[in-house]
């Protein structure tokens, strides 16, 4: 009877334990990562991905963009475009910029370290901006927090940011020198094309910041760019189950793997 129920918690132990490494294991700290639960992670963000040309009169969110943006790439977007679609570039690093001029637009992503006096936080990189133009996104909202963005150059502006906002080029969090005050776009509109210069509005910690904004997002068919956004990870654990999740070949052939052993098991004990 002992021995019987210490096999019962050395079993219960070993679950919990494979259960923490599952967890452990499946989940990442990269940053904007669907896998990401922390606070700079997109796994709350509830958007649908896709890999492939979206359907048509949908809307592409590309999120912090990653990799070159190849030919074939660039003729599916416009083949998005033909088909009624909409993309929305989500980039503060200027990644998205040779993707822009290969797509004909004006816009580009002007990186930075824009600070702002106007501010109801410590970091002056974290203020809110104001909506300038006619969006769905911003439908409803005045203003929004944002968190280290990046001005945004052409393209009709829908957000702007204060007055007394500046460039801190040299990161001391003071307006001096060479660094002076004015508006900047921070999210534009040129045709089909959107470009925010902040992707950190669309990460765990900022969604509660804005949640009009989120609402708004989440009413619009939007789906996220797979390939060149940066809401994947490099973790070959993550990325094997996710595979294994979207091929139906290769989740029957694990059925079979643990089904099999267990139906053999008892057919020994019938004999």
């Amino acid at each position: 009877m002992n021995m019987q129920r210490e096999t019962w918690v050395l079993l219960i132990i070993l679950l919990i334990a494979g259960a923490a490494a599952f967890a452990h294991a499946t989940t990442t700290i990269e940053e904007y990562s669907r896998h990401n639960i922390g606070w700079n992670g997109t796994s709350n963000l509830g958007l649908e991905e896709t890999r492939g040309t979206p359907p048509a009169g949908s809307i592409l969110l590309i999120l912090a963009p990653e990799g070159p943006f190849t030919e074939d790439d660039i003729n599916r977007l416009r083949a998005h475009f033909e088909g009624g679609g909409a993309v929305i570039i989500a980039d503060k690093e200027g990644r998205a910029n040779p993707l822009l001029a290969a797509l004909g637009s004006s816009i580009r992503v002007q990186p930075g370290n824009l600070s702002s006096l106007e501010r109801g936080h410590a970091d002056p990189r974290l203020f809110r901006v104001q909506t300038t133009g006619n969006s769905n996104l911003f439908a409803g909202i005045e203003t929004l927090l944002v968190n280290r963005p990046a001005a945004v150059q052409g393209g009709e502006p829908l957000l702007e940011t204060p007055l007394l906002t500046w460039d801190d080029t040299t990161g001391d969090g003071r307006p001096g020198g060479a660094e002076t005050f004015k508006r900047r776009a921070i999210c534009v509109r040129e045709g089909d094309i959107t470009v925010l210069g902040d992707p950190s509005l669309f990460i765990n910690a900022m969604l509660p910041e804005n949640p009009e904004f989120i609402e708004n997002l989440r009413k619009q068919p939007v789906l996220i760019d797979a390939v060149h956004s940066g809401t994947g990870t490099r973790n070959p654990i993550i990325n094997t189950l996710t595979w294994i999740q979207a091929t139906p070949l290769a989740r029957a052939a694990i059925a079979a793997l643990v089904i099999l052993p267990v139906a053999y098991l008892f057919g020994r004990k019938r004999e």
